[in-house]
């Protein structure tokens, strides 16, 4: 009986652990509460269908003076991308992002994301990215760089040559 003291200062004392976590669910009609409990539903008939990801964090009362927000990154299968801002008013909560019905249809699903919280600043205090996240490759940018720089090196003045001619094969 006299250790409860004890007990109290160590739930009073303990760490909290501030993180940024995502959790993706799918949607569809196992995700109706009525599929599970075997009543009526209306949505039975044509049951809603696509995904959802869930960003959960939990930062120090004290950061929110920084202004922090969530910056999510979405890459979909159509291989189209959507950057989404999320400013943090509360210390911790969570966000569900869906996509359902047509507009998954059109995109195809999600395929990845990544998500990170930073100030204004860009100081990022912490991310969590889906295992297979990586930015797309815009390869119509990527061509143009790359031309341009080739372009960029190429000599006004045509030089012409042949490899028997170097000097280092002529000595053999």
């Amino acid at each position: 009986m006299k250790a409860w003291p004890v007990y109290l200062a160590l739930i009073l004392t303990s760490c909290e652990r501030y993180s940024l976590s995502l959790g993706q669910i799918p949607v569809n009609v196992s995700y109706l509460a009525s599929t599970h409990v075997h009543t009526p539903d209306p949505r039975q008939a044509h049951p809603p269908v696509g995904q959802k990801v869930i960003l959960k964090w939990s930062v120090p009362l004290s950061f929110l003076q920084r202004e922090p927000r969530i910056i999510f990154y979405i890459v979909y299968r159509d291989y189209t991308e959507t950057t989404l801002v999320y400013h943090l008013t509360k210390s911790n909560g969570y966000y569900v992002y869906s996509l359902l019905n047509e507009e998954f249809y059109c995109k195809k699903g999600i395929l990845t994301y990544r998500a990170i919280i930073e100030t204004p600043d860009h100081t990022v205090y912490s991310e969590c990215k889906h295992q297979l996240f990586v930015h797309l490759i815009d390869l119509k940018e990527e061509h143009n760089v790359e031309a341009e720089r080739m372009s960029s090196s190429v000599s006004s003045h045509p030089m012409q040559g042949s490899v028997t001619e170097t000097p280092l094969l002529n000595k053999a």
